[in-house]
């Protein structure tokens, strides 16, 4: 019993030993699983259990009392790689130091690297994106990941993920918003942003500063990247009185859908207090914090806009984006507004569910309170369908008459401005 205390005790210590590289770690795990087979009279089944490791690792190490438990079965020397040479690791650390020092780049993780990788050497092979991350890792080039959070109640509650992303409201989606309130140093004038982001292939994201957090200035925007970029079938952004308009006259079109519609762009708003229904869009956001404003210094608005820029470009180069292959039928476009909500239990009506959509409450059963929703509001037919994803396609739940407000129509009309949909 004391031999076996001390051989288990040994083994436990050499588990525990942070000072022990890998490999003689491994040894001393087969040392000690052959020493308890054939010393202590330990069962195979019990050393696999005690020790944590598989049936065919202890068959493996207790063929017999003395055999070799150093042998290397890999095939290739120890304390190298089995297929990038000491050159590719070289390769890495040299672009890794390029990206790094170069004031227009603003990436230099494993994919900017290969991306760099294909233009210095385009005639050889580049290695995997594990490969390259693996390397970094062990040449201190980069951080462990962070613990990423679980996920699963936004499906659950039929969140229209696929609806959305997978060519039912369009076969392109790109995501707006803004980002406010960065300051130069010494100075207690805001700086706002606005981003664009598509989460689908071609993947891209793109910043541009504003002067003001106003309908005029996003529709510029907006002007200006779908001149340079493309035109989306659908543009998803969030509940801003900027984007959806008067927060109490009802069933009004805004200034900003208006003028997304005469694009043939159709809005789609996000789930209200619903950060995650942005996701995409906010996860970039999150790419500008980290990788640009809180990692540089800025001297005026103009050196602002100049690094803007090389992070634009940077961003561009990182994603490989390329200009999608697609042509908008003007003959075909339906103009729709699309609203994403979540079902609450009504105050007026309890027992029963609504969805608040341009400040009209609109009834739903109640078994679908904190179900997610989609509704889609027809201009051509001033009618709305409220429907629920489950097994990835939309079942409808109720239609029903939704017309533009009179008042608004008449101002729209005589500007001539919703001759496309009336």
């Amino acid at each position: 019993m004391v031999q076996e205390y001390c051989l288990f005790s040994s083994i436990h210590c050499t588990f525990n030993c942070k000072d022990c590289d890998a490999e003689k770690k491994l040894i001393q795990i087969r040392k000690h699983v052959n020493r308890l087979y054939f010393n202590a009279g330990w069962s195979k089944n019990r050393i696999m259990k005690q020790l944590g490791v598989s049936k065919h690792f202890v068959i493996k190490w207790t063929q017999t009392p003395d055999q070799d438990i150093t042998i290397d079965h890999r095939g290739w020397p120890s304390g190298q790689r089995r297929r990038w040479t000491s050159e590719t690791e070289h390769r890495i650390l040299e672009i890794y130091d390029l990206l790094k020092k170069d004031p227009a780049e603003f990436f230099h993780g494993a994919t900017a690297i290969a991306l760099k990788w294909r233009q210095r050497y385009p005639d050889e092979q580049v290695p995997p994106l594990r490969t390259i991350g693996q390397i970094m890792k062990d040449l201190g080039l980069s951080k462990p990941n962070k613990t990423s959070r679980k996920k699963g109640a936004a499906r659950y509650l039929c969140y229209p993920e696929k609806t959305i992303y997978e060519g039912a409201l369009g076969s392109r989606v790109i995501e707006s918003d803004f980002i406010v309130r960065r300051y130069l140093k010494g100075s207690s004038v805001p700086l706002h942003f606005v981003g664009f982001s598509a989460k689908k292939a071609p993947r891209m994201r793109y910043f541009e500063r504003i002067d003001a957090l106003t309908a005029d200035t996003f529709i510029d925007a907006c002007e200006r990247f779908f001149g340079r970029f493309e035109v989306p079938d659908v543009l998803k952004v969030d509940n801003a009185a900027t984007f959806i308009g008067s927060l109490s006259g009802k069933r009004s079109l805004s200034k900003t859908m208006l003028y997304l519609l005469e694009q043939q762009v159709c809005p789609v708003f996000a789930v209200p207090r619903r950060p995650f229904s942005q996701a995409s869009i906010e996860g970039n956001n999150s790419v500008f914090a980290r990788h640009f404003w809180n990692r540089r210094s800025f001297e005026s608005l103009e050196d602002v806009d100049c690094q803007l820029q090389w992070f634009n470009e940077s961003s561009l180069r990182y994603s490989s984006y390329k200009h999608p292959e697609y042509s908008k039928n003007r003959k075909n476009f339906i103009p729709r507004v699309y609203f994403l909500r979540q079902v609450r239990e009504s105050d007026s009506s309890p027992g029963h569910g609504f969805i608040d959509v341009l400040n009209e409450e609109v009834k739903l059963p109640s078994p679908y309170i904190n179900f997610f929703v989609i509704a889609e509001w027809n201009l051509l037919t001033e009618t709305l369908t409220v429907s629920i994803e489950q097994d990835e396609s939309l079942k409808e739940l109720i239609k029903t008459d939704f017309c533009i407000n009179e008042r608004t129509k008449q101002k729209l009309t005589k500007r001539g401005a919703l001759s496309f949909c009336i």
